[in-house]
């Protein structure tokens, strides 16, 4: 997924990151992120990240099927905070 959008939208994506991927004390608020994630249940995505812009790419090959919706349904929900 590749996201450009308003900066002023910048704070409700993060919001949205915050509630379906942040993992303990991680947040994605106010942050620019160039690199791997791994969350919790071991599934791995590569992220950019900076105001206005997200681009969130999963290897379908390293990662559950299950993963793979969860990442699908956070970019499809993404496409709604940004509209």
């Amino acid at each position: 997924m590749k996201a450009k959008f308003s900066e002023s939208k910048t704070a409700e994506v993060d919001r949205w990151l915050d509630d379906k991927l942040a993992i303990g004390d991680m947040s994605f608020a106010k942050t620019e992120i160039d690199g791997d994630i791994t969350l919790d249940d071991q599934s791995t995505f590569y992220i950019k990240k900076s105001p206005g812009y997200l681009f969130i790419k999963l290897d379908r090959d390293k990662n559950s099927d299950e993963v793979y919706y969860k990442i699908k349904s956070v970019c499809e929900g993404i496409k709604e905070v940004v509209k």
